[in-house]
């Protein structure tokens, strides 16, 4: 079985050298110092994940990401950088990150992260037909497949990556609680700790007003206080 490719994009060539060395038994890895390079390699040979700093000497990182969504919007992104501000990992999950890993890394945590992506990749399951969130109050319908949220009124609502992943797993939660924790894992395995529940509520805040923009007297998204969230349902 060939091995899945993953690209590197990481300027510090010693941080790289490391990367690659420890990577390169599971995986199929080249290494891009700059996003030039990471831009002229993907348009070569599409990897199958990409490993991304974000304070590359060329292009912030971000823009990089962006970059190679265009190309490949099911491309699987891993950011890996000392970036860990709030507004830093709401950017890159924004752009459709999978996981933002942050600098110093344990290199079997950053293998656990990678296997736990690509398996997310590969393995998603197949929905047939829209499924109604919520209740008679408030309700909308999405598509796990086509990865696309509508209101009953038949009106699309745009959703970043992040964000649709977190609607599915409170509408697969059926009504239970879900924990910040739970939900941060359904968006991203890698995020620190000290930034989780920040994430999660910026990210739900940014669904329940993009619901409501579309027409949504009453997003049933509901806030139970000290635990998480649950969707409300008849």
């Amino acid at each position: 079985m060939a091995f899945k490719r993953i690209l590197l994009v990481e300027d510090d060539k010693f941080v790289a050298s490391l990367t690659e060395a420890f990577l390169r038994h599971a995986y199929e890895v080249s290494v891009a110092y700059t996003a030039k390079e990471a831009l002229e390699g993907t348009a070569r040979h599409m990897p199958d994940l990409v490993l991304l700093d974000l304070g590359l000497p060329d292009e912030d990182g971000l823009v990089l990401a962006r970059q190679l969504r265009t190309r490949s919007p099911d491309l699987p992104i891993i950011y890996l950088t000392s970036r860990s501000s709030k507004d830093d990992v709401l950017a890159g999950l924004g752009l459709g990150g999978d996981d933002y890993v942050t600098k110093p890394f344990d290199p079997d945590l950053l293998m656990a992260r990678i296997n736990a992506v690509l398996r997310r990749a590969n393995g998603r399951a197949v929905q047939t037909a829209w499924i109604g969130v919520g209740n008679s109050e408030g309700r909308f319908d999405i598509d796990q497949d086509l990865r696309k949220v509508r209101t009953t009124d038949g009106c699309d609502v745009a959703l970043t990556r992040a964000e649709f992943d977190l609607v599915v797993a409170l509408a697969n939660a059926r009504g239970r609680i879900l924990s910040r924790a739970q939900l941060l894992d359904a968006i991203a395995q890698g995020v620190d700790r000290d930034v989780d529940e920040r994430v999660v509520d910026a990210l739900v805040s940014k669904i329940r007003r993009k619901l409501m923009v579309a027409g949504l007297a009453r997003v049933p998204v509901e806030t139970v206080r000290g635990v998480g969230y649950r969707v409300s349902t008849d």
